[in-house]
């Protein structure tokens, strides 16, 4: 089946040297799930903030991707973003949603001090807002993972997603992206 323009854009970007998505992707699994657990030792330092976020993006994505630690307004993609029937924040509206995003979770001081109860409210909607801003062409789930693994460390909390599919996260983005986090609660209580 032949390639369409933003899958060889993707295939194009790539520093692995795919000839195929299904080749990008196999070996980009392997590459990025070995650079996760190598976090697990030697977490990215950084302030919780946006820049934040782009430095876990370019360390996971730095040998796949031209593009690592870029969000899409910065790699000028700017293409609709989308899944399904959610579309994602658009490319030129990243630099001030980002902003207004990460200000908030400033003024909320990252969450510390609150309850669990509270803690798991507040890094639902948190997450939920990430991942509608879907920042990145690729792996946006991957390192708000990783993200909100730091933020939890931060707040005094341990977070861990080990049990929980990727179909219950899909499930609780789609609902997320309607207004509804029930799903992501069940998460966030399930793994912190």
């Amino acid at each position: 089946m032949p390639l369409n323009s933003f899958d060889k854009e993707l295939i194009d970007s790539n520093l692995l040297g795919a000839t195929n998505l299904k080749e990008l992707h196999r070996k980009e699994k392997l590459l990025t799930n070995t650079k996760m657990l190598s976090l697990q030792e030697n977490p990215i330092e950084g302030n919780l903030d946006y820049k934040h976020l782009k430095e876990i993006h370019k360390f996971l994505f730095s040998e796949v991707y031209s593009w690592a630690g870029q969000d899409r307004y910065d790699a000028n993609i700017t293409a609709k973003f989308g899944k399904d029937t959610t579309l994602f924040t658009p490319y030129e509206k990243l630099p001030s949603v980002s902003k207004i995003l990460f200000d908030a979770l400033s003024d909320e001081n990252y969450f510390k001090g609150q309850s669990k109860v509270e803690f798991t409210q507040s890094a639902s909607t948190f997450m939920n807002g990430l991942n509608i801003l879907h920042p990145f062409r690729e792996g946006n789930g991957r390192v708000q993972r990783i993200y909100m693994q730091y933020l939890a460390k931060n707040a005094g909390y341990e977070l861990n997603f080990e049990n929980i599919s990727s179909e219950e996260m899909v499930q609780a983005s789609i609902d997320g992206a309607q207004g509804k986090l029930l799903l992501l609660k069940e998460i966030f209580t399930k793994s912190l």
